[in-house]
């Protein structure tokens, strides 16, 4: 995520009920207002003591309470978000950003690289689509939103469509106008103005921003009738991350996760934005083993502690696996014609 917030007028839910059970007759939970379906009553699904996730016992929507202030956000998304030196010290108020982004680029754009080949092909229109390399793309128009250090613009670049990225963090901006032959804008997403594209991005960002729904039908409205839109994000309800609750680390970044989706919830918002959704996959990583088991120490510090051991012993550290842990999605949308 490259901390790209909108604008911040926007109505948060509620707290409604401390128990960690959904909310009966008897509860006393007053009116909450979820933003995505409108029921009135949540109820506290973790307690961080500082903050709580609530949920929609309707939809099964999720969201921070209570919400970041837009000071709050900007500190945040400041110079060291992708070089954060604090991020395994397990504190609550550590885990935002990134440990060291910078020595993880070509080990992300692995995994962005097949992202890029999905839009592709379904830019072909070939349905649900294969892993090939899909359609020529030369010139046709690529939006990321959230760019962060252009890891994802890079290689879409270099498989020729014409790239174009925003981001809220002025250092990422500047560190891509002085690494690449393409430039992003900096600021609010909300107020960018430009042509429709065909493919529009938007990884591990819409749960950072405080108007998601706004967010979805702003990436409609610049995405052409047919194009394709690609968006990642925590998969809430999977059943590792039931499992893990809230020790798992999505959870835990109370700093910048504001909303929590599901397979159910991502693809009403998406198609009450005006998309047609056409695959929902998991979203694995490819990681160095040291680096997994730090995260790993950060869920379950005591098993996580003994195989970071292990794996230091083994000399396995610097080692690069695909991992899928099966706590995240990327949906893959067609924008529809008339919507």
């Amino acid at each position: 995520m490259g901390g790209n917030p909108p604008g911040l007028a926007h109505r948060q839910p509620k707290a409604v009920s401390s128990s960690n059970e959904r909310p009966g007759p008897e509860s006393g939970a007053a009116d909450s207002g979820c933003g995505l379906c409108g029921a009135g009553s949540a109820f506290v699904r973790y307690d961080f003591g500082a903050h709580r996730i609530l949920r929609c016992p309707g939809c099964t929507f999720m969201w921070l309470d209570p919400q970041p202030s837009a000071a709050e956000l900007h500190e945040v998304y400041g110079a060291d978000y992708y070089r954060n030196e604090q991020f395994f010290d397990a504190g609550g108020d550590t885990i935002y950003g990134y440990h060291d982004y910078l020595s993880e680029r070509f080990v992300k754009q692995q995994d962005l690289k097949r992202v890029v080949d999905r839009i592709s092909t379904l830019l072909g229109g070939t349905g649900e689509g294969g892993d090939g390399r899909g359609a020529e793309v030369r010139g046709q128009r690529f939006l990321d939103v959230g760019c962060g250090l252009g890891y994802l613009l890079d290689v879409a670049h270099d498989r020729g469509f014409a790239v174009e990225g925003i981001d809220y963090n002025r250092s990422a901006v500047d560190w891509i106008a002085r690494k690449y032959r393409f430039s992003a804008a900096c600021g609010d997403f909300m107020a960018y103005e430009g042509e429709p594209c065909d493919a529009v991005t938007m990884l591990d960002v819409i749960e950072h921003l405080p108007q998601p729904f706004d967010a979805l039908a702003k990436a409609a409205s610049l995405t052409r009738p047919g194009g394709i839109f690609a968006v990642s994000t925590m998969d809430c309800d999977s059943f590792v991350s039931r499992l893990l609750g809230q020790r798992l680390e999505d959870f835990r970044r109370t700093r910048e996760h504001l909303y929590f989706f599901n397979r159910r919830t991502m693809r009403a918002c998406l198609e009450r934005a005006g998309f047609e959704v056409l695959r929902i996959d998991t979203y694995g990583l490819t990681i160095r083993l040291d680096a997994l088991m730090k995260r790993a120490r950060l869920a379950v510090p005591g098993i996580g502690a003994g195989l970071e051991r292990l794996v230091r012993w083994a000399g396995l550290s610097r080692q690069q696996i695909h991992f899928d842990p099966r706590t995240k999605m990327i949906v893959y949308a067609r924008r529809t014609a008339g919507s």
